[in-house]
């Protein structure tokens, strides 16, 4: 919009500018930008990026709004949705190239290739020999004549390294891949966020396994979107080092985390409150074993006076002050059980029925560091010891604790290119339905042409997909995948011939790379056509690319999910240049984990880049709008959320909306959320 000068000698104070005028326009430029007011364009990106956090253990890296007063945190809960226990799909075995039952019975990302890929085996390929183990012959042959998909996950996922030494020596061909190599990484988040699988499907001729559908779904959730808490300790347990009190060196600090402070808080705030599950790296060094964290217990919590505290570290102390955290004014001795979810072997049935069979405890012992308002600010593990003040036999936490948390929040980029998340998820949902009806095939068209975004440049670049198929659009979703610093500068347009469809405008600020699928609404008959993905940069120095990109055209309605939806329609004024905003509240009635959220603004207000939007609900919070959009007016907008994912949708959210420059106005008028539970 332009700002007009009517009428008034108005005078404004920034960048040397005085106006006045009757009648007249001014156009706002960089020059006479009024002070709080942004444009892309203006942004000077010369200083560092200072949204960024610094203290990799911070418990606020989740994202989430954190309750941080000990005696108001619960002590013991399990999430709304337990995580599904899995195969982690052994590197060494060839992970999900494993031919997991017999010989005979082709592996999962074979039978992929069969139902997807228009991949039809040589005759001679069923007496083709996979790699087995060193110093065993095999069928190099085998994996020449694989399909595209599981080619490509064989070569760059799966064993090709051991099939590469074979020649060499027995030692080498053993060293190449170790034994605990692996999808763990990938099972916890598709485990957490996805639905397991119910039984058989049969698709196209091939049937798939309860454990075939979810080792596609690790596949598919390798390089998954997440928050983390924490730093990867890469010494093995021989190579730590520790001090006169037990504790790790400070040299070697990233092998003490987790601070046993920001577990308690993650755990009371994410399952205590959220009822939501995460992740966690159990094991202190070197190897990394990733598992679902689905419930805690406090078993013992005892207050203790300074000198009590610095004795369970400090046994010979004196005098007894507590220098571990000269902030700490109250201290509590913890010992807490996290329950937590283990690997499974592969299985043609579910495992969420007989869960407590998969269900492991890990005890901690710590010392909880508070400020004098009760507030959690840090801690230390303790170790098994009978010389601590008083004396106390438990787990040696400062030897054995969790090395870094995860949250997980979506699949992320993809990495097999032949192989696409959204027929997984429909043989998914088929596995879930008692009679499922006859359901359209996912269908994906995908550009892996890379092409330059140059910088500053509002007519931007352009990556094609032809489409020369004729399939009515039920859903359609488009993912993409771009390297670019600093993505604030970036918008992403969707075009067919005279049709556009914004997909994101100068949003994330200094955050790199966009790996993200949208849903674009408003699409209707054929897909067929030429689409373009337009990438333009408003703003300089930052560059970047397009990497690859997908169109997903989506038939059928089959899901075991259903949909609930909320409303506000009363309006509310936003207060002008007022950081603290306004909050509209919706009740959700009922209860039940989220699989998906979309949240729909209708907010009128001139220049609005003036707002930030967040919704809030229990301790979490996600940012649809920040500052983004220019001098544009009016918001709106749907927005597909996913930092909910898994959380409870029962009880209030809130929308709040704060202003943040002077001069522009406007009014919430509605907003809605629908949720898919």
């Amino acid at each position: 919009m332009k700002k007009v000068l009517s009428g008034l000698l108005i005078v404004v104070f920034s960048a040397g500018f005085i106006g006045c005028g009757s009648g007249g326009e001014e156009e706002i430029t960089c020059d006479n930008l009024p002070f709080g007011k942004i444009k892309q364009e203006c942004i000077d990106k010369s200083a560092p990026k200072a949204d960024r956090w610094d203290a990799e253990n911070d418990p606020t890296l989740f994202g989430v709004e954190l309750d941080t007063v000990l005696i108001d945190l619960p002590q013991q809960a399990d999430v709304a949705e337990p995580s599904w226990p899995s195969d982690y799909w052994a590197t060494y075995l060839d992970s999900v190239n494993k031919r997991w039952q017999t010989q005979d019975i082709y592996s999962p990302v074979e039978k992929y290739d069969l139902a997807f890929n228009d991949w039809t085996p040589p005759a001679d390929f069923n007496t083709m020999l996979p790699f087995n183990a060193c110093a065993q012959e095999f069928d190099q042959e085998y994996y020449d004549s694989l399909g595209p998909a599981a080619k490509y996950w064989s070569n760059n996922k799966g064993n090709k390294a051991k099939r590469d030494n074979w020649n060499g020596t027995y030692e080498e061909c053993e060293e190449s891949i170790e034994t605990w190599w692996g999808l763990c990484h990938a099972w916890v988040p598709a485990a957490i966020l996805e639905s397991e699988p119910q039984k058989a499907v049969t698709y196209n001729g091939v049937t798939f396994e309860v454990s075939d559908m979810k080792a596609l779904l690790l596949m598919a959730y390798n390089r998954s979107s997440t928050r983390f808490l924490g730093k990867r300790c890469n010494l093995k347990n021989d190579e730590i080092e520790r001090d006169e009190y037990g504790r790790i060196v400070d040299s070697q600090s990233e092998c003490r985390d987790t601070n046993p402070g920001s577990l308690h808080l993650i755990l009371a705030n994410l399952i205590g409150r959220d009822k939501r599950a995460f992740a966690e790296d159990r094991t202190t060094a070197y190897q990394v074993w990733n598992q679902p964290v689905i419930g805690y217990e406090v078993k013992r919590m005892e207050e203790k006076t300074e000198e009590e505290a610095t004795r369970l570290l400090d046994p010979d102390c004196d005098p007894c002050e507590y220098i571990w955290n000269t902030d700490a004014e109250k201290f509590y001795d913890v010992e807490t059980h996290v329950y937590y979810v283990t690997e499974s072997s592969p299985s043609t049935q579910p495992m969420l029925p007989n869960l407590s069979t998969y269900t492991r405890t890990d005890r901690y012992n710590y010392t909880l560091e508070l400020d004098g308002s009760g507030n959690i600010i840090g801690g230390e593990w303790l170790s098994a010891t009978g010389d601590g003040y008083p004396s106390r036999f438990g787990p040696d936490s400062q030897m054995n604790h969790p090395d870094f948390l995860w949250l997980p929040l979506r699949a992320g980029y993809p990495t097999n290119r032949y192989a696409s998340l959204e027929k997984i998820r429909m043989l998914v949902r088929m596995s879930r339905e008692d009679n499922p009806p006859v359901e359209g095939d996912a269908k994906v068209f995908t550009s892996d042409q890379v092409v330059s975004i140059p910088d500053n440049d509002s007519a931007g670049s352009f990556s094609t997909i032809e489409v020369t198929e004729d399939i009515d659009i039920t859903t359609l979703k488009v993912t993409v995948n771009i390297t670019h610093t600093y993505i604030g500068d970036l918008t992403l347009t969707l075009r067919r011939g005279t049709e556009e469809y914004e997909l994101q405008k100068n949003a994330g600020g200094s955050t790199d790379n966009i790996n993200k699928t949208f849903e674009v609404n408003g699409v209707n008959g054929s897909i067929r056509g030429t689409w373009e993905l337009v990438v333009s940069d408003n703003a300089s120095r930052d560059t970047g690319t397009i990497d690859s990109w997908e169109l997903i055209v989506i038939g059928g309605s089959s899901s075991s999910a259903s949909t609930v939806s909320f409303s506000s329609n009363s309006g509310v004024a936003i207060p002008d240049n007022d950081t603290d905003g306004v909050i509209s509240s919706i009740t959700a009635s009922g209860s039940g984990a989220i699989k998906a959220l979309k949240v729909t603004v209708d907010i009128e207000h001139t220049w609005i880049s003036d707002l930030r939007v967040t919704l809030l609900h229990g301790t979490g919070k996600a940012v649809l709008h920040n500052r983004e959009g220019d001098s544009n007016d009016d918001i709106k907008k749907t927005f597909s959320v996913d930092d909910f994912n898994t959380a409870d949708f029962g009880g209030e959210w809130e929308l709040l909306i704060t202003d943040q420059a002077g001069q522009d106005v406007g009014t919430l008028n509605s907003w809605s959320i629908e949720i898919t539970k």
